[in-house]
């Protein structure tokens, strides 16, 4: 498992409009050797006690012909305002790599096919197998 402090930026706003808001990160913190993909992961809203699950987008945004991010969407909670810091834990292996899509309606099932997997990864790591 990868953890890491990052401070918080702020975003295009693009995850809203999908209706899957992300926290965004700066890369500047984020470690070099992470690989870009989707992720599964534990996120710490400023302080341990705001431990949330998460999945991870680090990477280009070919959608929208976009540069690099690193985006977290909390899973099952909304933050009104964003924190100052996130500390992510990444946990398990990469769902899967970057990849174009033909439309932001394939994007979006994507994202849907991503949330599940990183259910999944998040609850065996929960149950410790």
């Amino acid at each position: 498992m990868k953890s890491f402090t990052a401070r918080t930026i702020r975003g295009a706003g693009r995850g809203k409009g999908l209706q899957y808001p992300t926290i965004n990160l700066d890369l500047r913190d984020v470690p070099a050797d992470i690989e870009d993909g989707i992720y599964a992961c534990l996120a710490i809203l400023d302080d341990e006690a705001n431990t949330r699950n998460a999945v991870v987008h680090v990477g280009p945004r070919p959608v929208f012909q976009d540069d690099r991010s690193f985006e977290v969407h909390l899973l099952d909670s909304d933050v009104q305002t964003s924190p100052e810091q996130v500390t992510v834990t990444l946990i398990g292996e990469r769902i899967r790599e970057i990849r174009d899509f033909p439309s932001v309606d394939a994007l979006t099932q994507a994202i849907k096919e991503d949330i599940v997997a990183a259910r999944a990864m998040l609850s065996t790591h929960a149950s410790g197998d």
